[in-house]
């Protein structure tokens, strides 16, 4: 080739076919990746989420799902008390130094109104009671020392639907973050008993059910024949809240002749199926004519399409054979969110004969506390609301010092409000202080979720801190949970807490609560449906707690 004749750059290339080949896919790669950058600053996700979190949902259901790692929002238009609780959390685990392990609050963290049949303020409490626990855990001598105890919050979605991904967050996350326990799961749904199905099956870690009632809960929804082998629950079945419920419907000063069981018949809802069968069955007594009266929730339904309104086309229907069966009372196995349709259909249906009809209902009832078409029944006199609660701040009196299970109560009660305990002046931290106190609402004890989301994170605490070597396997924590019965009862707010062979608390009480027309609750008794009242730890040779 002739000096000075220089070969062109394409030919160069040409003679270098992997150099080229390089070439093109780092430009291409470049064009890919501007692209992708330019795309995210003109198009911005709809919802970005933090460490341990991915989308999922589309419209009002979009949400992040998993494991909470950052304390980061939910939803993108989460409320502000959220936030609050939030920021608490993570200021409270950014303060745990040295070995720590960790407890996993898992809920419906973000729930669509009127799809959902939970609000944010029914979490809040949940949330509060996990955050005491561990307040308690880390600033005083409830529970032992060590190690530190971390709080995650992981969301399953509206309506439970991402469960899975919430299982599969909690599995990828467990070892790096020391993942001990897993607290919560809401309510008792198909959804919730897969998920904790797979924590147990897939992960091997205890799983503690605070509010799940449903019957068949802590049984594998693949083979019903055998339990979840590392769930617990601080919860009574719906077998005891309809025990309860009839021991009540018994005191009434007006017998209970004839009742009536709305029934819900949605499928995939444990908490209404076991409830409603255990009523048709429980309330039968000589003298009695028991009438079902079946529903239908809606199982799918999209946001802001109306939840109430299609229950009320149906109560309403169910209006005439109501009047007709002229019940003495009533007994709701529906949601509690659902209580309101039935109560203004009632109210508002022409009138038959009946002067008052006395609604008793299952825990989920709570929901209906704040329901302004509950409260104006109520007001209205046409009706009467009681509920089987699974705790109440009033279910131990107010006597000083009252029993052991008082005593119990106290404590939390100081640590959830930052106030003195009542009958000892003790301040709520003591030993180990050193964080600010917690200043919880005391009005936020009265649906009663706040005390059993925190039995159900101390119990995870207090098999933690036994364990040992558990913290870095958690399934040896089964074992643990397993021995607290007897005289190594837990203390817990509900009650005391024991454990039964198929992870079922034994000797736990009931409350009967009523709701009143301005919102707040009145006690009226304390049920023992499995056994005798347990209100202390056994003494030397006593028989008289759970497991003796």
């Amino acid at each position: 080739m002739p000096a000075g004749v220089r070969i062109p750059r394409f030919v160069r290339w040409r003679r270098h076919p992997v150099l080229a080949g390089a070439a093109a896919l780092l430009l291409a790669a470049g064009l890919v990746l501007g692209g992708i950058r330019a795309y995210g600053v003109l198009f911005p996700p709809e919802l970005a989420c933090g460490k341990g979190m991915t989308a999922a949902g589309r419209g009002p259901a979009l949400a992040c799902v998993g494991v909470n790692l950052e304390s980061t929002p939910f939803t993108k238009d989460e409320p502000a008390r959220m936030r609050e609780l939030e920021k608490t959390i993570r200021a409270a685990n950014d303060a745990v130094r040295g070995e720590s392990a960790a407890v996993v609050l898992m809920l419906n963290l973000s729930p669509v109104a009127d799809v959902d049949t939970l609000t944010h303020e029914s979490l809040y409490h949940n949330i509060e009671g996990a955050v005491t626990a561990v307040w308690r855990a880390n600033n005083t001598a409830a529970y032992g020392s060590r190690p530190g105890i971390k709080l995650y919050l992981a969301n399953m979605g509206s309506r439970y639907g991402s469960w899975r991904q919430a299982v599969d967050s909690v599995g990828k996350h467990a070892a790096s973050e020391r993942i001990a326990a897993v607290v919560g799961l809401g309510q008792s749904t198909e959804e919730t008993r897969r998920a904790a199905a797979a924590i147990s099956k897939e992960l091997h870690i205890p799983v503690i059910g605070s509010t799940v009632t449903g019957n068949s809960m802590n049984l594998d929804p693949d083979d019903p024949a055998k339990p979840i082998p590392d769930m617990f629950r601080v919860a009574p079945t719906n077998t005891h809240a309809v025990i309860a419920a009839n021991q009540y419907a018994g005191t009434l000063s007006q017998a209970v002749t004839s009742l009536a069981v709305i029934a819900d018949g949605v499928a995939g809802d444990d908490y209404t199926a076991t409830l409603a069968a255990e009523a048709k069955a429980r309330f039968q007594a000589p003298g009695r004519t028991v009438t079902t009266l079946p529903y239908t929730s809606p199982r799918e339904l999209a946001a802001d399409s109306g939840r109430r309104n299609y229950l009320i086309d149906q109560f309403n229907l169910m209006h005439a054979n109501l009047c007709q069966a002229a019940p003495s009372a009533v007994y709701f196995a529906g949601r509690g969110r659902d209580l309101g349709a039935f109560v203004q259909t009632w109210v508002q249906g022409a009138p038959c004969g009946i002067d008052k009809l006395r609604i008793i209902a299952g825990d989920d009832a709570s929901q209906a506390i704040r329901d302004e078409a509950v409260l104006d029944g109520i007001k209205s006199g046409r009706v009467e609301v009681a509920y089987t609660a699974l705790a109440s701040p009033q279910q131990w009196g107010e006597d000083c010092p009252g029993t052991d299970a008082k005593r119990n109560f106290d404590q939390f009660r100081s640590a959830f409000t930052g106030s003195p305990d009542p009958c000892t002046k003790q301040a709520p931290g003591t030993g180990r202080s050193g964080a600010d106190p917690l200043r919880f609402d005391p009005a936020h004890l009265a649906s009663g979720q706040a005390m059993l989301t925190h039995d159900a994170t101390a119990a995870a605490i207090s098999a933690v801190r036994r364990a040992g070597e558990g913290v870095r396997n958690p399934g040896q924590l089964t074992g643990i949970l397993h021995q607290f019965y007897c005289a190594q009862m837990l203390p817990g707010a509900s009650g005391w807490l024991s454990f039964g062979d198929d992870g079922n608390p034994v000797g736990k009480p009931l409350p009967i609560v009523q709701i009143n027309a301005d919102g707040t609750t009145n006690t009226v008794s304390l049920t023992w449906p499995s056994s005798a009242p347990n209100l202390s730890l056994p003494q030397r040779g006593g028989t008289g707690a759970p497991g003796c």
